[in-house]
């Protein structure tokens, strides 16, 4: 097939600026809030889409997980060789392997290091800015969370049930576990969120036409199913209309949108590989414009727009996972999640200044958000995404709406008559991004871990959490150690521990946390010096701790990474001693830290510390 192209004409459509409206409750707090509107488009991950887009976890992350040899997982294997993200510059992409099997061949039980293998190299390909301007205008404007998971390694089906019922069923209860787009001839029976809002006098709608893809996952429910005109359960969540944009926007128009809407986009809009991008920022562009025709409506709604799962596309960072037996997060032994990065954009008063959120998030937290907000429930939620995933809230801030609209582009629709498979380039290099940081929220995470040798001779790993919410690690073994990768979830003032086996006499594990959170040990296994770190909460400083207790003196020698203050501290410590380096990321560069020590005694010997240290304030992205 030749190669497809398109001319995206770009055109500024300016919004008018809304005058700041309250809701019921006081006043700044989520009780502004007045409606909420659920946008989930198909089949994109987040670096596919913003990989290359200006602080945030991209392409250039400082803390890219690597694999056993030291390559960040960048590096997919093909062909005996590897390939690189590549930039894909045509809207009409060819469709990516997206089903279970697959996701989790290049899951492989954590090395994320199958894609190729698994998916084939279209995978690997990626928008920039220039093929995504209403993406990219949309992220510049509002807030992106950039640790925001689908729910399952899976294809389409089982996430948006998740996003509608926060579960596919693991336990088959009510006609699943649901790992396929495959719904049997008598449905599922669970409860879904929608019956439940029912229930409690909430009002709620679908906005769907007749080609909705088979993307209104209430269709697929055996109370649904049975209902007919005249019973809310058809009226609001099956019947179909012949314009959903004009129906949305009569009831913008009108009063009447109700409390919590789901948009389900027809094919040619859903994005859905072949499926254009632009014609999707379209719809998208179309459903926000009427929104600002209201002010007063929009003034008081949320807006949320996410990717129902990854189609395929590769993303480099690797998911939380639940530890082995986790109730309710596995099916067949193989976890269903969480799922693969996807774009999350949250549109709103509240979230205005393009910043970013990077607190875990998955599909249950839309859900979670509408527990805070309507105070109905959903029990499907699993203990472990309630303890793992945010429910959204810090993404927000009430406090200080801003009603402005911006100026966004609106391409002309794009028509893709297939899809193309584009080229691997000849010559690969690792993908650009924009350089510069955005304004960051704040985060509920304060990680430390250090390491000791265990009597038994094991290397033994200590994660400490001082913030208010669970935290996912996970450990990754590099040459020669082998093994893993080892999950683990930090709970709120707690610690975790785990041990592991050196080496050909030497040790080499580094643990990876949100928010580019990363310690790295390596050394030999029998010295008796070492590094670790320290957070003292009274000042927030982070502490450096070099202890010898070896016969010997030791120079350490800390270098800071890329940007970074503090390099080039040299500290000798005499045998039996310890001395204490102290530096203070908050000061120095908004919270971040990136340091390296080594020691003139082992070649081996490594200690790389970085991270964020939080003080409840906004903040910015790191490098």
């Amino acid at each position: 097939m030749s190669r497809l192209s398109a001319t995206i004409r770009l055109v500024l459509c300016a919004l008018p600026a809304l005058a700041p409206v309250r809701g019921a409750g006081p006043a700044g707090s989520i009780r502004d809030v007045r409606h909420v509107v659920i946008f989930v488009q198909e089949n994109r991950s987040f670096d596919h889409y913003f990989g290359t887009l200006r602080g945030v976890r991209g392409f250039r992350d400082p803390g890219a997980p690597v694999d056993r040899d030291g390559r960040p997982d960048l590096y997919q294997g093909g062909g005996g060789g590897f390939v690189l993200p590549f930039a894909e510059g045509s809207p009409c992409i060819e469709d990516v392997a997206h089903d279970w099997d697959s996701g989790h061949a290049a899951w492989n039980g954590g090395g994320w290091d199958r894609w190729v293998e698994a998916k084939g190299t279209t995978a690997m390909a990626y928008y920039t800015r220039a093929e995504l301007p209403f993406q990219y205008a949309l992220a510049d404007a509002y807030t992106v969370c950039d640790a925001y998971h689908a729910s399952a390694i899976s294809p389409t089906a089982p996430n948006r049930l998740y996003v509608f019922t926060g579960t596919l069923d693991p336990d088959g209860t009510g006609g699943g576990p649901v790992i396929d787009n495959t719904v049997g001839p008598a449905g599922f029976a669970w409860t879904t969120y929608p019956e439940r809002l029912q229930a409690a006098g909430i009002s709620w709608k679908v906005y769907q036409q007749a080609d909705n893809f088979d993307d209104n996952p209430l269709a697929w429910f055996a109370r649904f199913r049975r209902s007919a005109p005249g019973d809310p359960l058809y009226d609001r969540g099956l019947a179909e209309v012949p314009d959903l944009v004009a129906a949305f926007a009569a009831d913008v128009a009108a009063g009447t949108l109700p409390q919590v809407s789901w948009i389900v986009a027809p094919a040619d809009d859903s994005e859905h590989p072949p499926h254009s991008p632009v014609n999707g920022a379209r719809l998208t562009w179309k459903l926000l414009r009427a929104l600002a025709a209201s002010p007063a409506v929009a003034a008081g709604t949320v807006f949320m727009l996410t990717y129902d799962e990854n189609g395929g596309f590769f993303d480099h960072v690797v998911p939380p996972a639940p530890p082995p037996g986790t109730p309710l997060e596995f099916v067949r032994g193989q976890p269903i999640g969480l799922g693969v990065r996807v774009p999350m954009i949250l549109v709103s008063p509240w979230t205005r200044g393009g910043r970013v959120c990077s607190q875990v998030f998955d599909h249950t937290s839309i859900l979670r958000f509408l527990e805070r907000w309507t105070g109905v429930l959903e029990p499907n939620i699993s203990p472990w995404r309630r303890k793992i995933c945010g429910d959204l809230t810090s993404a927000f801030d009430f406090r200080h709406p801003d009603p402005t609209l911006p100026a966004l582009p609106c391409p002309d629709p794009v028509a893709c008559p297939g899809g193309i498979r584009p080229r691997v380039p000849a010559s690969q290099d690792l993908p650009a991004q924009e350089p510069g940081r955005r304004p960051a929220r704040p985060l509920p995470y304060q990680l430390d871990a250090s390491a000791a040798m265990a009597p038994d001779g094991r290397l033994r790993i200590t994660l400490d959490n001082a913030g208010t919410q669970a935290a996912p690690v996970a450990v990754r073994a590099q040459a020669p150690c082998a093994g893993g990768p080892w999950h683990f979830e930090v709970d709120p003032g707690r610690s975790a521990e785990g041990t592991f086996s050196p080496a050909q006499g030497c040790y080499d594990y580094t643990c990876y946390g949100p928010n580019g959170f990363r310690r790295r040990f390596a050394g030999a296994a029998g010295a008796r010096f070492g590094a670790s770190s320290r957070i003292d909460p009274a000042d927030l400083s982070l502490q450096v701790l070099l202890r010898n207790d070896s016969l010997e003196p030791v120079t350490f020698t800390l270098t800071a990474g890329a940007r970074r203050p503090g390099a080039g501290r040299v500290r000798l410590v005499p045998p039996g001693e310890t001395r204490t380096e102290t530096f203070h990321p908050l000061a120095e560069d908004q919270g971040w830290y990136d340091l390296t020590v080594t020691a003139d005694r082992d070649a081996r010997f490594l200690r790389v510390l970085a991270g964020h240290l939080e003080d409840g304030q906004d903040s910015v992205t790191g490098l």
